[in-house]
C-alpha cells in the first residue's frame, strides 16, 4: 500500500499522490475509460479525513461520471485507500469548468466500447421510460412445452410489430410468465426498432389514472386538458402492452376508454398486447364490441410447466442469482412447487438466502428445514388427501376405499395412494389396510402412477393440480 504520511497541506505532495491515484486507475480499469480518468480532480484535500467519510471527486464529463459510478466505483475507492490509507466512499460531482486535458489516443476497439456503453445506457433509459423490467427478456425466458407456441408468436410479433397477430392476447394462471413474455416483446422491439414508442401498463393502473383525470377538474377546459394528456400517454405510442386486462371487466368507464384506445391504435397499425389470468372465453361481463376486438388477433395460452421445465427455470434463476444449486435440489423444489413459478422462485430465494447467511451448502434436507416444509406436511392428513382426490374426480370419498372399479373411482384411488406415499410416506402395509387392498396392489398402483406422471403430460398436470389443492 502506497500510503502518504504528509498531511501538512504541501501541494506538491498532494499533486504527486493524486498522480499516483490516476496511474493506479489507468492500470486497473479498461483502456476506454482513460478519457474520463484524466479529467478527474480532487474536490477536497486528499489526506483530510471528513466527518461523513466521503471523498468528493470532480469531473467535467457527465457520462464519464455515470460509467465510473455504476461500473467502477469500488476500484476508485480501493485506489483512494491504497494512496491515503483512509477508507472512504467516493462520490463524483460535475464541474464543467475543469480544463479538459488532452485525452490519450484510443484504439478502434476502445472507441467501440464507449459507443456500446452509451447505447446500453440509452437503451436502459428507454426501457425505464416504457415501464419495462430489464430482466424480462426473451433470453431470460425458459421455454417449455407449456409456452413454446406463445413464445414463438411473441417473437414473430416483436420482429414485425403491428403487421400480424394484432392484438395478441396472452392468457394463463397467475405466476406462469405472461408478464415476462409480454415485456420481452417490448424489449425486443426497442432493440430492433429504437425509434418506436413502447408503453407497458397494468389495467388497474390504466383505470386509476383515468379516474384521476376525470375527477377534481374545476371546469370543462381543465377536464379536456387532463384527458388529452392521459390519452396521449396511451395512444401516442407504437406498441401498447396492457397487463391483467381481466381487471377492467364490469368497470364501464374503463372498458369504454380501452375500446376507443384500442380502435385508435389498431386502425393506425400499432401493435397491442394484452395479458390475462383468464382466457377470453371466461369473460362473461365484457361488452361484445370490446370482446370481439380482443378476438381479432390471436390468443395464446401459457399452461403449467412440467417438472422438467420447472427444474430448468429454478436452475437458471439460481445461476442469475449467483447462488447455484444442485440438480437434486432444483428438482426437489420443482416437484414441491408445481403451479406457480413466482412461488417456486420465491422458495428458492428464501432457501438460498438462509443458506448463504449461514454459510452452508443448500441440500434437499436443509431446504425442507429452511422452507418449513415439515411443518406444512403436518397439516396434511390421509383423510384430507382422500377428500381432495374424491372431490377432484367428482366422487364420494367413501367410494375411494370401496371395491368399486369405475374409471373415476379407480383414478381417484390411484392418486390418493400416490400422494399418501409422496407427502406422508405412509407404509405399504398401512396403505393396504386403509384402502382395503393387498400390499402388492398398493405397491403396483403407486409405482405405476409414479412412472406415468414422469412420462405423461396429462397425468402430470392432474398431479400438480391435486398437489396444490392438498397443500391449501
Amino acid at each position: 500500500m502506497l500510503v502518504h504520511q504528509e498531511k501538512n497541506g504541501n501541494q506538491s505532495d498532494e499533486k504527486k499522490a493524486w498522480e499516483e491515484f490516476i496511474s493506479i486507475l489507468e492500470h486497473k480499469l479498461p483502456g476506454f475509460v482513460k478519457p474520463w480518468i484524466t479529467t478527474l480532480e480532487p474536490a477536497l484535500p486528499l489526506f483530510e479525513k471528513s466527518e461523513n467519510e466521503i471523498f468528493l471527486v470532480k469531473s467535467s464529463q457527465s457520462f464519464g461520471i455515470q460509467v465510473l459510478t455504476q461500473k467502477y466505483l469500488k476500484e476508485v475507492e480501493d485506489a483512494l485507500f491504497e494512496i491515503t490509507g483512509l477508507r472512504r466512499a467516493a462520490r463524483f460531482v460535475l464541474d464543467e469548468t475543469i480544463k479538459k486535458k488532452k485525452a490519450p489516443k484510443l484504439t478502434k476497439e476502445e472507441k467501440e466500447n464507449i459507443e456500446t456503453i452509451k447505447k446500453m445506457e440509452n437503451l436502459a433509459q428507454m426501457h425505464s421510460f416504457c415501464n419495462l423490467n430489464l430482466k424480462y427478456t426473451f433470453e431470460n425466458f425458459v421455454v417449455g412445452e407449456n409456452s413454446k407456441f406463445a413464445y414463438k408468436i411473441a417473437e414473430m410479433i416483436a420482429a414485425e410489430p403491428g403487421q400480424k397477430y394484432n392484438p395478441l392476447f396472452i392468457s394463463g394462471s397467475v405466476g406462469l410468465g405472461k408478464t415476462h413474455l409480454m415485456q420481452a416483446i417490448g424489449h425486443r422491439i426497442l432493440k430492433n426498432f429504437p425509434n418506436l414508442k413502447v408503453r407497458y401498463t397494468k389495467a388497474e393502473e390504466f383505470g386509476n389514472k383515468l379516474v384521476e383525470s376525470l375527477i377534481g377538474c374545476k371546469n370543462s377546459g381543465d377536464l379536456n386538458e387532463k384527458m388529452k394528456k392521459f390519452r396521449d400517454k396511451h395512444r401516442n405510442v407504437d406498441v401498447l402492452l396492457i397487463d391483467d386486462i381481466q381487471w377492467i371487466e364490469g368497470k364501464k368507464r374503463t372498458e369504454e376508454e380501452i375500446f376507443y384506445t384500442f380502435d385508435a391504435l389498431y386502425h393506425a397499425g400499432k401493435q397491442i398486447v394484452f395479458a390475462s389470468d383468464r382466457p377470453l372465453s371466461a369473460f362473461e361481463m365484457l361488452p361484445d364490441r370490446l370482446k370481439s376486438r380482443f378476438e381479432w388477433g390471436i390468443e395464446v395460452k401459457i399452461t403449467v410447466p412440467d417438472v422438467e421445465t420447472r427444474t430448468k427455470i429454478v436452475k437458471k434463476h439460481s445461476i442469475d442469482s449467483n447462488f447455484e444449486i444442485t440438480d437434486e435440489v432444483a428438482q426437489f423444489l420443482a416437484q414441491t412447487y408445481c403451479t406457480n413459478i413466482r412461488e417456486l422462485e420465491g422458495a428458492y430465494n428464501k432457501a438460498s438466502a438462509i443458506a448463504s447467511i449461514e454459510g452452508v451448502e443448500l441440500t434437499v434436507e436443509n431446504t425442507k428445514q429452511f422452507l418449513e416444509l415439515e411443518k406444512q406436511a403436518q397439516k396434511i392428513s390421509l383423510s384430507k388427501i382422500i377428500e381432495v382426490c374424491a372431490k377432484y374426480f367428482s366422487i364420494d370419498k367413501k367410494d375411494i376405499i370401496s371395491s368399486q372399479r369405475s374409471k373415476e373411482i379407480a383414478n381417484a384411488r390411484k392418486y390418493a395412494i400416490y400422494f399418501s406415499r409422496e407427502l406422508l410416506n405412509v407404509s405399504y402395509p398401512n396403505l393396504a389396510k386403509e384402502f382395503k387392498k393387498t400390499h402388492t396392489t398398493i405397491l403396483y398402483q403407486y409405482e405405476n402412477l409414479k412412472k406415468t406422471i414422469k412420462t405423461n403430460k396429462a397425468a402430470q398436470i392432474i398431479a400438480d393440480e391435486i398437489n396444490e389443492l392438498i397443500k391449501k
